[in-house]
This record gives structure tokens, sequence and C-alpha cells, in this order.
């Protein structure tokens, strides 16, 4: 029994490393990364069960979402169900396999990558997340919850964003493919020209979207934005990072594909199923966010346009923040006195400033 004990006070308060001098030269990325993450493994394990039951219902948007754009597929280019059209392939088997595996694919990506996201909770996941890459400590439940509630606006505007650009994208790709498949009854409905246009813009906005996805909570929950300001600064990103982040996405769907694949048979659903409750969730979000802070921390942060005053005072006037006058959001500094004043986690934790908008 203790041992048991031991092991859930770990998924909480994580078990503590080794201490890292001030003078301690800085790592290499490839390695600093696999060392947080073995560090804060129990950490990652404990936040990703919390996230995972707040996230129940994006995940569940997210399969509907998948099943209606290929029931419109298949009502568009056959006039036939999807079951229907399953029960007549060559191998009904196979056929059902493939309908589950990218059903399995679909919810776990789109919601690894935040497109279906519980948005407040995936404000304080990222939250917990940030501070496991910025080696700082962190509470885990109680900033969790703290950080859902004092970015509640902004992350609820952006989650129904996303979520129905997400939808939009399913659908559009439904009807590209309907209208393109040769045995299709949409076939030569459209001329192969405006086929390739709506080909490149389906793939480009689904790539933006991905992509602006990954900055979009670390800016909730490290700036003071607007709603505008937000989206702007992710598609900036979005494009001028456009390879790197190309590469992560990659990457991820690479992590979400290899059990689908590697496994044989409806053992694979379990076994992904598995790894997206217990640890997927988080270690993608780790992933996504060890890669994107560096860049929100030279481009904005470090910007020598940004107003660093953290006053609370400024939240509402003029900073582009409208989302955290109730609560300060991630506490305040004190300009005369230079004192930190906590508010998120107990008295002796550090306070966190959060930055107000730099005009990127």
């Amino acid at each position: 029994m203790s041992d048991m004990n031991g092991f859930f006070k770990r998924l909480i308060y994580g078990k503590e490393g080794p201490d890292i001098t001030k003078d301690e030269p800085e790592k290499r990325a490839f390695f600093r990364f696999w060392e947080i993450a073995w560090n804060k493994r129990f950490k990652l394990i404990g936040i990703n069960l919390i996230y995972f039951v707040c996230n129940l219902l994006s995940t569940a948007i997210a399969g509907v979402g998948y099943m209606l754009a290929v029931s419109f597929y298949y009502t568009l280019s056959k006039g036939i169900s999807i079951w229907t059209a399953i029960g007549q392939s060559e191998h009904p088997d196979q056929a059902q396999v493939m309908y589950y595996m990218g059903l399995a694919f679909v919810i776990i990506f789109f919601n690894v990558v935040p497109v279906f996201s519980a948005g407040p909770f995936r404000a304080g996941l990222t939250f917990v997340i940030r501070a496991f890459v910025r080696r700082e400590p962190v509470f885990l439940w109680h900033d969790y919850i703290t950080k859902t509630r004092s970015n509640l606006s902004l992350s609820i505007k952006a989650m129904i964003i996303n979520g129905l650009i997400g939808f939009w994208d399913m659908i559009l790709f439904a009807f590209y493919m309907a209208c393109s498949a040769k045995d299709s009854n949409m076939a030569g409905l459209m001329p192969n020209w405006l086929l390739f246009i709506s080909a490149a813009i389906a793939i480009f906005t689904t790539a933006m979207l991905l992509m602006m996805s990954m900055y979009i909570y670390p800016m909730i929950v490290t700036f003071k934005l607007t709603l505008k300001q937000l989206y702007k600064n992710a598609v900036i990103f979005a494009l001028i990072k456009w390879l790197p982040n190309l590469g992560i996405l990659l990457l991820t769907a690479a992590m979400v594909l290899l059990p689908l694949l590697v496994i044989n048979g409806y053992f694979a659903f379990i076994v992904s199923a598995l790894l997206y409750a217990i640890i997927g969730i988080a270690f993608t979000a780790y992933l996504q966010t060890f890669y994107v802070y560096p860049i929100l921390k030279k481009y904005m942060i470090d910007n020598p346009n940004a107003d660093k005053s953290g006053q609370s005072g400024n939240s509402g006037s003029g900073n582009g923040s409208g989302e955290d006058n109730e609560d300060s959001a991630d506490g305040a500094v004190d300009a005369s006195s230079g004192e930190a004043q906590a508010e998120g986690a107990p008295e002796e934790a550090p306070a966190e400033e959060k930055w107000v908008y730099p005009g990127l």
C-alpha cells in the first residue's frame, strides 16, 4: 500500500531531480528535452490523466466531425451510407479497420494538436507544461485549476474558432474527394483546375490551422492579448516558421500513427487509446511547448517594444487584454517596490508574470 501511495504522490508532486547550479552550462536542446521529460515523467502522467478526463467532450466532438465528414463523402460520391459502402467492399473487415484507423488518428491528432480541445483546460495544461520547459516550480492541480479559470474567456473563444475551422476543413476535404474520385457521382462536376485550387486551399488552411494551434495556448497563458492579436500572432508564427512547424507536426503525426501501423488488428486501437489517456497528450504538448516557447521568447518576450511592467492595473487599458481583469491572470509585479505579488500558488511560490502584448 505504501508503494501505491508513493506512486500517486509522484504523479501529483513529481520526483526531485538533481539540482542545477547557476554556473552550469546549458545543455543542447535535444539532451535538455529528454532530461526534463525524464525528471517530470510522473507529473506528465498526472497532468495527462487530469486533462484527459476534462477533454472527453472535445475528444467525442472530433470523432463526430470525422464520422460526419466520411458520411458526407459517401453520400455525395455514392449515394449510400458508410456502413453500406463497407459492406459492399471486396474486403469488408479491412475496410472497417481502415475506417476505425482514420477515426482514431483524427481523434488523437486533432486533440494533441489542439484543434479540438477543451479550451480553458488546455490553457491550464499548457501553463503547467510551460513551467516544466522553463524549469519553474509548479503545483500541479492548484496551478492547473487556477490557470484554467484565469484564462477562461480567451481560451473559450479560441476553442470555438479552432473547432469550427477544423470541422469546416474536414467537410472541405470530403467534398474535394467526392468531386475528384473517378467513380464518384460528382465526377466531372468541377474542372480540373478548380479541383486543384480547392485541394490547395484545403491543404493550406489545414496546415495553417495546425501550425497556429501550436502557438495559440502558449500565447494565451504567457501574454495579455485580445482575440485579434492572438490570431494575428499565430498566423505570423505559422508563416515565418513554416518548415520547422511542419517538422513538429509530422513528428507528432508519426507518433500518433506508429501504434496504429505497427500493431495489427483492433489491439492497435486499445494501445493507442491507452497511450493517449496516460501520456500522449501531455508528452506531445511538452514537445510542442518546448519548441514554441523559445520562439515566443525571442520574438515577443525579448522584444524591446514590449511593456514588461506586468502591473494588474494595465490589464484592461491599452495592452490588449480584457481577459484577466478578474484574476489579474498570472500575478503582477509592483512597480514601486519591484516585489512580486503571488496569486496562483502558495505564498512561497514565485509570482508568474504575464507579458503585455509587445506589438509583433
